[in-house]
């Protein structure tokens, strides 16, 4: 739960709410960031933890009773998402990879989300299967570290607030394959693209070349512009 303030004020205005927002907030625990949201925007809280639930209800009969806040029990990687217009969260460390892949799939203006610090770091760069897939889809910038003193409990890792907007920062004809040869690549991210490559082509058919330089690069040298170049050259051979 986070307990400073003066972060959750940041959140929101990084956010930039007004009334017509519509606001998915995921894991929305005792309400703090909720409380917050609420008062700028209507709010679509999903909360799993059956106890939680009741508390929410509690605090926020009143919004509740006047539209101000609908509050889902559910879980966040099962139910289908409501129509919103920005999602803003703080996320729960363990869902945060499935989540993130399951909202660059719906449509959202922007999303303000919570994270924990490697995986944030991991989402905004280009090094990984996660930031190189994301890339894709939007744009990633990470706004500021929150260390773990600023939770209650204290958890034992640092944390970070990443905004998401879903401009793609590389064109890529074929979402599905792209993804499949990316995630491909960074299961066997200790070889060189020229050997992965070979491996592809041998299970999936699929038939190119690579200059010498790139071939003998690894994934995390590659970058998400030049998958984006291999996987659309890919789909046109």
């Amino acid at each position: 739960m986070l307990v400073n303030r003066k972060i959750l004020e940041r959140i929101i205005s990084y956010a930039e709410l007004d009334s017509d927002d519509v606001v998915l907030e995921v894991g929305c625990g005792t309400g703090n960031l909720t409380n917050a949201l609420i008062s700028r925007a209507r709010v679509i809280g999903i909360e799993k933890d059956p106890k939680l639930v009741k508390l929410l209800e509690k605090r926020f009969r009143d919004e509740i009773a006047n539209g101000k806040f609908t509050l889902i029990h559910g879980d966040a990687l099962k139910i289908k998402f409501p129509k919103f217009t920005k999602c803003v969260s703080n996320i729960p460390y363990e869902i945060s990879s499935p989540l993130i892949f399951k909202l660059l799939r719906h449509d959202f203006k922007l999303a303000v989300l919570m994270l924990q610090r490697e995986f944030a770091e991991r989402l905004v760069g280009e090094d990984s299967r996660l930031g190189v897939i994301t890339k894709a889809y939007c744009r990633a910038k990470l706004l500021e570290n929150v260390g773990r003193e600023n939770f209650k409990p204290i958890p034992r890792v640092d944390s970070a607030i990443v905004k998401l907007e879903p401009v793609p920062m590389v064109e890529v004809k074929d979402l599905d394959l792209f993804e499949k040869f990316v995630t491909f690549a960074f299961s066997m991210r200790r070889k060189k693209l020229g050997k992965i490559v070979r491996e592809f082509e041998e299970r999936y058919g699929y038939r190119f070349e690579l200059d010498e330089n790139m071939a003998e690069k690894r994934p995390e040298e590659i970058g998400a512009v030049n998958f984006a170049r291999i996987v659309n050259d890919l789909r046109t051979r």
